[in-house]
């Protein structure tokens, strides 16, 4: 009985202690993360620093200098980061859902697998970005620059992709369903594999393009026909 008696006391008094452990921990780390916030609003940057895991949604991080912080897994959700920028950062597996992007510059950044729909990336710099299967599905890119850019496995469907340089792109397997490309330029690009279905490809620069094995269907080409050679009905 006594021993019993000893056994449920150590348990409770163990329980106490790892959960003031597991508090205090949470504690610390908010803690650091508030302070973080408060340096960041008041220097205006965070070079090179780590944001890993923290939530940044729905803040005004607008001119904010984030060049080469690490942001994986980050909750960007809803996040002013107009004018940011964020070259040679780290943003894998971020969220950035419904973010604006306005004119960021996102030179040589990691995004892959990272949530970007329904980003608002309007004259943004993404060139030499790696945005392997990232989600940009309704995310407006008109105007910007992705020069360079790795979008392999990327969903750009239903994305405003009009007057956007892609010079050089990679676009292997890429999901570009009813996508906006007016205007755009695509010369030298690899679209190999890509789907283009229900895109209207008048004024787009092809010149030099790889389109190897590309879903056409419901496609008006350059020249106005309209391609449905791989739509899945016969």
């Amino acid at each position: 009985m006594k021993i019993t008696t000893k056994r449920i006391l150590f348990s409770t008094v163990l329980t106490l202690f790892l959960g003031f452990v597991a508090v205090s921990a949470i504690h610390k780390r908010y803690s650091i993360h508030a302070y973080t916030l408060v340096q960041i609003k008041a220097t205006g940057a965070c070079v090179s620093c780590s944001l890993e895991n923290f939530d940044l949604q729905h803040l005004d991080l607008s001119g904010v200098d984030l060049s080469g912080a690490n942001l994986t897994g980050a909750n960007l959700e809803a996040t002013n980061l107009s004018d940011a920028n964020l070259s040679g950062a780290i943003l894998t597996g971020a969220n950035l859902h419904k973010a604006i992007l306005h004119k960021a510059k996102l030179l040589g950044a990691e995004l892959s697998s990272a949530d970007l729909s329904g980003a608002y990336l309007a004259q943004s710099n993404l060139s030499g970005t790696q945005l392997t299967e990232a989600n940009l599905s309704g995310a407006d890119l008109s105007n910007g620059n992705l020069i360079d850019a790795n979008l392999t496995k990327a969903d750009l469907s239903y994305a405003k992709l009009y007057l956007t340089n892609l010079l050089r792109a990679t676009l292997i397997r890429t999901d570009l369903t009813n996508s906006n490309l007016l205007a755009a330029h695509l010369a030298e690009a690899n679209l190999d594999l890509a789907d283009l279905s229900g895109v209207d490809l008048s004024r787009v620069d092809l010149r030099d393009a790889s389109l190897e094995n590309v879903v056409f269907c419901q496609t008006k080409m350059p020249d106005g026909i309209v391609n449905d050679t791989r739509c899945p009905w016969p």
